[in-house]
């Protein structure tokens, strides 16, 4: 166990130089986050250090300790292969981050970025072909390749998404790195895990100390992305190693509120009508945030949130009980859910859905006016959107559209809203028409507007001029009303002095 404790401080103490050089080489090359008052609202552009420097200190790291340990992996072929598959996936996935820190990348193209570092992954030997959980065992069969292929995406995508945060990425690595460690180590797992999950742990706590807020440097999309990739691949690959079955529980439990954090994201951009790689502010650290929990203590509770399910998984391991582990994960959860902190609403929003869904295959066909549905959900803020939603379901009746949907995204002042408004329609799909409008006030895009209705018999542009003409009401209530919220929440001196506001300053939302 020695070497472990090698592979930690050699990756500390090159993270500790390594750092302040590529923040340097960052900031020359541009590879910075810049604010933009909306998301990013911190004051200066911030060098995106993480991924070069987490894959050179990891591997100086491991690389120092097996040449002081040279048998250490003599007798494991397939370790030093996965070792090298994990470096070669590394560097896919740091460069996929660091392209997209500097220029931007769509979802899906991140997403192929994601998929080809796990793809060098599977010829070193974690492919998951059967996985045990609950007393029962799963096998994939021919899926097995595509199963082990999800699991590291989505561990890929859990560091990712928590990176919103000064410090929180980084911490969290560093929970889950002990954890996994402990794990292989009390289940006498072979060394090649203790020896990425210690060394990855040293140079994350090397990072943090210019990563620790107020952050001097980010590890960006680079840098949380690997971190993912080389947990992921470190937990599935060592619980393949205790047994014929993958002992699943274990490694789901200590990913627990990363994966819960990716689960509820998911949830709440698809119901609500968006595409699932649409940035928002609805994580688990925006909502505490908005509890007024952040900085430093911001860090302990997701630190404590992590331990809780990383020390079930331990427990487990360590007593042979993996109800152990559940009991962890529902206590993590439970604080989060019962509190209210994170996750109630979108189990909301999943209730409605599949209560809707329901309700649709049970009940006789209705008749051609009935309401289907009018729901409104507030995902985030305090703020009471009823009589504008009232608005904009009057305005849907008068010129008998089939549907409505409404999504208001104010992350600066901490407000984001959800209406959906549908009724039977009275034509078939085919002689309907779709317009999605941005809502734009004072050259900022604050949401968008989905609207749905027949075809009338009239002429169009006669009949769109006075569709676009009934939303003058709505499009004065919201200007006015995003004034108003801006205005209290930031104060009347700080938005005259960035973002000034008169009562002309509510521009209408224009057709793009």
């Amino acid at each position: 166990m020695l070497f472990g404790f090698t592979a930690f401080l050699a990756a500390f103490f090159v993270s500790v130089v390594t750092a302040p050089l590529m923040a340097r080489l960052a900031s020359r090359v541009g590879l910075v986050d810049q604010p933009d008052k909306h998301r990013k609202i911190y004051e200066r552009p911030v060098p995106l250090a993480g991924g070069p420097t987490v894959l050179i200190s990891t591997t100086v790291a491991i690389a120092v300790t097996l040449w002081l340990n040279p048998g250490l992996l003599e007798p494991t072929v397939n370790d030093v292969k996965f070792l090298g598959a994990l470096l070669v996936s590394g560097g896919v996935i740091v460069l996929t981050g660091m392209i997209d820190d500097r220029y931007g990348l769509r979802g899906r193209q991140k997403l192929a970025g994601q998929i080809l570092a796990a793809l060098v992954l599977l010829p070193s030997g974690i492919i998951v072909g059967e996985v045990s959980a609950f007393g029962l065992t799963i096998s994939f069969g021919d899926l097995a390749p595509i199963m082990t292929l999800l699991w590291i995406v989505g561990a890929v995508n859990a560091l990712n998404l928590i990176d919103g945060v000064d410090g929180l990425a980084s911490t969290t690595g560093i929970v889950l790195s002990f954890a996994i460690a402990a794990v292989i180590w009390i289940l006498g797992g072979r060394p090649d895990g203790l020896l990425v999950s210690l060394a990855l742990a040293g140079t994350l706590s090397g990072f943090l100390i210019y990563n620790f807020p107020p952050a001097r440097m980010f590890l960006g999309d680079s840098g949380s992305m690997l971190v993912g990739l080389a947990l992921g691949a470190v937990a599935i690959k060592c619980s393949i190693k205790q047994y014929a079955a993958v002992a699943l529980i274990l490694p789901t439990a200590i990913w627990a509120i990363p994966l819960f954090d990716v689960a509820m994201a998911v949830v709440r951009r698809k119901l609500t009508g968006r595409s699932i790689y649409e940035t928002d502010r609805g994580h688990l650290h925006h909502c505490l945030q908005r509890k007024g929990v952040g900085g430093v203590h911001l860090l302990v509770i997701m630190a404590v949130l992590c331990t809780i399910t990383g020390a079930g998984a331990v427990v487990a391991s360590y007593t042979g009980q993996e109800s152990i582990a559940y009991v962890g994960v529902a206590t993590a959860l439970s604080l989060l859910t019962l509190t209210r902190s994170f996750g109630h609403t979108e189990m909301s929003l999943l209730t409605k859905r599949l209560r809707r869904l329901a309700g649709s295959m049970l009940q006789r066909s209705a008749p051609s006016q009935t309401i289907l549905h009018d729901e409104e959900v507030r995902l985030n803020g305090d703020h009471n959107w009823q009589e504008l939603w009232e608005t904009l379901t009057q305005f849907a009746e008068r010129f008998q559209m089939d549907s409505v949907e409404l999504i208001v995204n104010l992350p600066l002042i901490g407000e984001e809203y959800h209406g959906s408004w549908k009724r039977k329609a009275s034509t078939e799909r085919h002689e309907t028409w779709k317009s999605e409008i941005p809502l734009i006030v004072q050259d900022m895009r604050v949401g968008h507007l989905r609207v749905a209705g027949a075809i009338g018999e009239d002429s169009i542009c006669k009949w769109m001029s006075e569709l676009i003409g009934g939303l003058e009401a709505f499009e004065t209530e919201l200007g006015s009303l995003i004034k108003e919220l801006r205005l209290e929440k930031m104060g009347a001196m700080a938005l005259d002095a960035e973002t000034p506001l008169t009562d002309d300053a509510a521009e209408p939302f224009v057709l793009r």
